[in-house]
């Protein structure tokens, strides 16, 4: 399983890119940064997304996407979402106000005349298969419904936390895991706001030391952390470096691992 970085922060600038991770070339966890991170023939490779939730930074590049891909693709991009975040794309992203609606718009390319996009509704902890991956999710701690993706193939599983708070779901979950590879697990706001990290949320390295208390894996699987703020960036690496955690690794941008 070979795993991009195309973004994995919880903001943008020059140097920092929201949440978008690719496996294998062709399925997208989150859309992010899925046209920063790709060139447009590697965008029309793309098959499928699998969004965690609705929030802009993890769905951003979706509409880019369809609108480059629109004639090229020679079928649709199908986009996973449980129904709150299906709905949430039909109703205020695609609605040919904010977007045009890519799941309507017949593509000129596609033989069939199918749409560019097509919106596919999963039910969270109900397993469906993308190729030869077999996905599913759990539902997480975030202030709108959001799912951690699990994503398994005859080489091992990856987890991806989704943005969260302090959870208990995901973790009974992840340690059933017994052909973990690595899990991707969020941390966004340093240690002095915790009531912000708690109110929207999320975490801070000390709440994140104190999830991971619940972590008994199953095999030696690196802990991978993504959604850092940008204007945080530095501080959040400096508390992530005390904590003397070795599995921890911070994630960049394009940053590339073969699982």
């Amino acid at each position: 399983m070979r795993l991009r970085v195309l973004g994995c922060h919880g903001g943008e600038s020059p140097t920092h890119r929201t949440t978008c991770f690719l496996v294998d070339d062709t399925l997208a966890l989150d859309a992010g940064a899925l046209t920063r991170g790709l060139t447009t023939a590697e965008q029309a490779r793309v098959d499928n997304v699998v969004l965690s939730h609705a929030h802009l930074d993890h769905i951003r590049d979706l509409p880019l996407a369809a609108d480059n891909v629109i004639g090229v693709r020679k079928k649709p991009l199908d986009i996973y979402a449980a129904d709150f975040t299906a709905t949430a794309l039909e109703k205020h992203l695609f609605n040919d106000v904010i977007w045009p609606n890519f799941t309507k718009i017949p593509n000129p390319s596609d033989p069939e005349g199918r749409p560019t996009l097509r919106i596919k509704r999963f039910k969270p902890g109900e397993p469906f298969q993308i190729g030869d991956l077999t996905i599913r999710t759990v539902p997480v701690n975030h202030p709108v419904d959001c799912q951690a993706i699990f994503v398994h193939s005859k080489r091992g599983t990856l987890v991806y936390s989704g943005d969260t708070g302090p959870t208990d779901k995901l973790w009974e979950e992840l340690n059933k895991v017994e052909d973990l590879r690595a899990f991707i697990f969020e941390v966004s706001f340093p240690n002095h706001m915790t009531k912000l990290a708690e109110v929207s949320g999320h975490l801070t390295p000390a709440m994140m030391a104190a999830e991971l208390k619940k972590f008994r894996p199953q095999s030696d699987a690196a802990v991978l952390l993504y959604h850092l703020k940008p204007t945080f960036f530095d501080v959040l690496k400096a508390q992530v470096a005390d904590l003397a955690d070795p599995r921890l690794t911070v994630l960049r941008p394009m940053d590339e691992f073969d699982f």
